[in-house]
């Protein structure tokens, strides 16, 4: 007698997922917007929202106390008498969008990049139609790539520049004494400032400044600062000035001064000089270095600030030197993403301009105040333009980084972490950091910080390859050489050893 099997069919997860689709969803329309977003259009079948109608209604049944029913226990007509048709209808539409917005967006095929929206229901007595907003993954297309030629040199302290240094350090540690000779050269300057609008219309405000009280150091005109406040050069004016003196300062400000309330203005500055002071600056003696941080030596002190300008005036070569070829193949590349995404970047721009004002124990809505500025107004002029060029360059580095495939390697990462704990130490923030943190966290937050580093690194070292790979070649040179060096000093190290060896071993001759 033969035995009857039974086979079952074994379908695909690929199968059984469009089969299901197939069964609730009648048509699902996609169309592709200019700010990179996707508007969806999906067709139920009629039956569909009727269902959900139900489950909508068992749901809130659980959720609602409705006299005479134990939890979940009423009919659905009890139920829709006692919350309403409405409440019910937008309960099955939350979860239809719950249960097939995920399911839509594989079958449509897009990438989102973050969370999309339901802008709209229609035709709900006949086959509900569904219309979505989607927003999509930011896409990039390299361009400029096969031009970006710029020599890399950084630059490289000079000897001036160390010794001006260690004058400002002495200067810095200097002991003030009272003048009764006029303003010079090196000398601090007590005065009060203020300021009006040589040019101010009618309703216009003619204060700029209220009378406030200030010191300046009056620097060398090569010591001269393009940051100095109001503007550069105004301490200068004061060389010759004495105690008693009052004087006018005219000044016109140009259109790009990053002071908000003299942007453009014709400025009279009003002075009155209180007193002259002189600097008595230390000698680099031993008392000195101790203080300065336990130095043995003037050679010491001065390596030390060497190496600390060499560190910081290559980082900032560095960052202009890249970011400036990023904005190269910015302007060459085909870059795309969605509002939201930049909606995103302008508030993590506010939040990082938040955290510096709270060092300096101010707020964002004192902040503009003070610039007499209004939030939209920020918004649009400076804080917009930023979060635009930021998202960018991070678009270009993320496609960089995809198109070169950059890894990073477990030695490179090490070295990573190991900068960030020593820069943790340096601070002193390494205890406060961990306590605040947690050591679970402390070590995720150490790992994340170290891994985005050493990939700057990488994507910063492609870059290179493509601008200037003869720099790299030189540093190759260098480093061989270096190594040669000190291969060859070994040697002849161990040479001399050898026969100073030979004599203390060699036996004494008998008389």
């Amino acid at each position: 007698m033969r035995k009857r099997v039974r086979v079952r069919a074994s379908l695909s997860p690929q199968l059984l997922f469009k089969l299901h689709i197939e069964r609730y969803i009648l048509k699902i329309q996609t169309e592709f917007t200019d700010d990179h977003q996707a508007k969806l259009t999906v067709e139920f079948e009629p039956e569909v929202l009727e269902q959900y109608k139900r489950r909508a209604a068992r749901k809130l049944a659980k959720e609602t106390r409705i006299p005479g029913f134990r939890p979940g226990k009423a009919p659905y007509n009890m139920v829709v008498n006692y919350v309403g048709e409405d409440t019910i209808l937008n309960e099955a539409i939350d979860l239809m969008v719950d249960k097939f917005y995920p399911e839509v967006i594989k079958e449509a095929g897009i990438e989102p990049s973050g969370p999309g929206s339901l802008d709209d229901v229609t035709n709900i007595e006949d086959s509900p139609v569904f219309f979505f907003t989607v927003p999509l993954e930011p896409t990039v297309e390299l361009g400029g790539l096969d031009d970006l030629k710029e020599p890399y040199v950084p630059p490289i302290i000079s000897e001036e520049e160390v010794q001006s240094t260690l004058f400002a350090v002495r200067r810095n540690a200097s002991t003030i004494i009272p003048l009764d000779t006029p303003a010079k050269e090196g000398d601090l300057v007590f005065f009060t400032l203020s300021a009006v609008n040589a040019q101010a219309q009618e309703g216009e405000e003619v204060e700029l400044i209220q009378s406030t009280p200030q010191q300046v150091f009056i620097p060398t005109e090569k010591e001269q600062n393009e940051t100095e406040w109001p503007f550069k050069g105004f301490a200068r004016q004061l060389i010759g000035v004495s105690a008693g003196d009052e004087l006018e300062i005219e000044h016109q400000f140009s259109d790009d001064t990053p002071d908000g309330d003299l942007v453009g203005k014709r400025v009279i500055f009003k002075v009155k000089v209180q007193s002259v002071k002189g600097l008595e600056l230390p000698e680099v003696d031993e008392d000195f270095l101790q203080k300065m941080g336990d130095f043995n030596s003037r050679e010491e002190i001065e390596e030390y600030i060497r190496n600390s300008m060499q560190t910081s005036a290559k980082a900032e070569y560095d960052e202009n030197y890249y970011n400036g070829l990023i904005d190269r193949i910015r302007e060459k590349s085909s870059i795309k993403y969605p509002p939201q995404v930049l909606s995103e970047e302008v508030e993590n721009v506010l939040d990082d301009l938040e955290h510096e004002l709270s060092h300096q124990q101010m707020n964002l809505d004192l902040y503009l105040k003070l610039r007499k500025l209004d939030k939209e107004d920020f918004i649009k002029k400076e804080v917009r333009p930023s979060a635009v060029e930021r998202l960018e360059r991070s678009l270009i580095k993320q496609a960089i980084e995809k198109k070169y495939d950059i890894q990073i390697s477990k030695e490179e990462l090490e070295r990573q972490i190991s900068n960030v704990l020593t820069e943790l130490i340096r601070s002193g923030e390494l205890e406060e950091v961990q306590r605040s943190l947690g050591e679970r966290k402390f070590t995720q937050a150490v790992s994340i910080l170290a891994t985005k580093q050493a990939l700057e690194e990488a994507i910063r070292l492609q870059l290179r390859r493509l601008a200037a790979p003869e720099s790299l070649q030189a540093e190759d040179r260098e480093e061989q050489s270096s190594q040669s060096e000190v291969s060859a000093e070994e040697i002849q190290t161990e040479q001399e050893k050898e026969p100073a060896a030979e004599e203390e071993t060699e036996p004494e001759s008998k008389a």
